[in-house]
């Protein structure tokens, strides 16, 4: 059996306006809770692979946790919220929120990606560098769809049920994959929002 383990880190505060549909904009970390950021250092493992989305946020609270040559995979990236992102919610035209807000698990915003595939693409990506960086200790420094959406691959879970889950900024989720030669890998979470 072979085990790789997942350490997925929220990045620190954004440094936008509140309000605002951050998804996929270039928003700087707030990192100003050194307490924080030191706590998280500390509770994380040496020697592992450091990942982040690419994304300002995520590479500052890399940084800043202790990441050291991290590779930023663009398939952990925050949802894609198209032509909403960096606008207010109050300023959007109310009918493209309506129709969102309908069925926001499959209703992509104009130009974007839906909560459903924000959950494929994480699931692939996450498969994959589960693959390659296998029976290694992995830290993610991602966003709160992105782990959302892995937690969810590992638990079966379907979007609405993952959009329940609540992630704080600088928080640990871990998940574990078990692979075995004959029945393949299997997923445990190990703690969640810590």
């Amino acid at each position: 059996m072979i085990t790789t383990r997942w350490w997925w880190v929220r990045h620190a505060p954004s440094a936008g306006s509140p309000g605002i549909i951050h998804g996929q904009d270039d928003v700087d970390a707030d990192l100003s809770d050194q307490a924080a950021v030191e706590a998280r250092r500390a509770s994380l493992p040496q020697d592992a692979v450091w990942l982040t989305s690419g994304l300002p946020r995520t590479v500052q609270t890399a940084a800043a946790v202790g990441g050291i040559d991290c590779r930023a995979v663009p398939g952990l990236m925050e949802q894609n919220f198209g032509e909403w992102n960096g606008k207010a919610w109050d300023t959007m035209d109310k009918d493209e929120a309506r129709a969102f807000w309908e069925d926001y698990t499959t209703e992509a915003p104009p130009g974007g990606e839906s909560v459903v595939h924000l959950m494929e693409r994480v699931s692939e990506t996450v498969a994959e560098l589960t693959l390659e960086y296998q029976g290694r200790d992995i830290i993610a420094v991602a966003h709160a769809g992105s782990i959302r959406s892995a937690v969810a691959m590992a638990l079966n879970l379907f979007a609405k049920s993952a959009l329940s889950i609540h992630l704080d900024t600088l928080s640990l989720t871990r998940i574990d994959c078990l692979y075995d030669e004959d029945d393949g890998p299997s997923w445990r979470v190990m703690g969640l929002n810590h």
